[in-house]
């Protein structure tokens, strides 16, 4: 159960973790540069050229 448990946080983690990435450059997210994508979710980027090229693709 102990074993479980930690698997079960440990990607609870990974999924937290991995939106903190810019999804065009793959690098750290800055909190404060965000857009909103097609599906209505909240997007964060490494910075405004990464935000250019997302917000170009998802008019």
């Amino acid at each position: 159960m102990k074993t479980l448990l930690t698997i079960c946080a440990l990607s609870i983690t990974s999924i937290a973790m991995a939106a903190d990435k810019c999804p065009i450059s793959g690098k750290p997210a800055d909190s404060s540069i965000t857009s909103t994508g097609k599906d209505g979710k909240t997007v964060a980027f490494c910075c405004e050229k990464c935000k250019a090229k997302f917000d170009a693709k998802n008019k």
